[in-house]
């Protein structure tokens, strides 16, 4: 596994060694299964063996890429293996919780690949959210602005909205920014004249 000049350290273990390998890997996989199952992510259940699996394969990653550093010269010397297996791998098992810890596992009895929504209607619904937002944005200014005009084109404007607006259902997006506003739409209904 890893082949350098390496021979010992202060605890006794030799990194030449597949048996001592082997051992490393045992306890290891021991404290990362610890750390998942005492984590308790809810994004995690059901594939806590390919997170144990990841945590170890990293740690161990990581000790061979600071061994190496070690041996050049680049970094302290390494006194402890055992403790700095630990020490890793609680620190990686800690960030991957920071990170998952906020994500929704969807149960396995809900899942149905027919339900998924495709990318194309991903597109879609994105594209109408943006549409909605800006809708919403362009309502508010609308009605900021129509609340500044003077009385006679205020009045004018209103009404020719209000004849043309049901009222029947819930109010509009519009409708809502002008009563934020201060400005009833439904009072300004008004029967159109006959002579345009």
């Amino acid at each position: 596994m890893f082949t350098n000049s390496v021979t010992s350290y202060s605890d006794g273990i030799d990194l030449n060694s597949e048996a001592n390998w082997s051992k490393l890997y045992a306890s290891l996989r021991a404290l990362a299964r610890h750390l998942v199952y005492s984590f308790s992510v809810p994004s995690w259940r059901g594939q806590e063996e390919d997170i144990i699996e990841d945590i170890v394969q990293e740690t161990a990653r990581r000790v061979i890429e600071r061994a190496r550093k070690a041996e050049r010269g680049e970094a302290d010397p390494i006194h402890s293996l055992k403790q700095m297996m630990t020490v890793i791998a609680q620190n990686y098992c800690t960030d991957l919780w920071r990170t998952d810890r906020r994500l929704f596992h969807m149960p396995a009895q809900d899942y149905e690949p027919e339900s998924l929504v495709g990318v194309d209607q991903q597109a879609q619904t994105l594209e109408a959210v943006d549409e909605n937002v800006y809708q919403e944005l362009l309502f508010q200014l609308i009605a900021y602005e129509v609340a500044s005009f003077p009385d006679k084109q205020r009045k004018a404007l209103l009404i020719d909205l209000a004849n043309r607006m049901c009222f029947d259902t819930r109010p509009t997006p519009l409708r809502k920014d002008f009563l934020g506003e201060g400005i009833e739409l439904r009072q300004y209904r008004q029967p159109i004249p006959a002579d345009p």
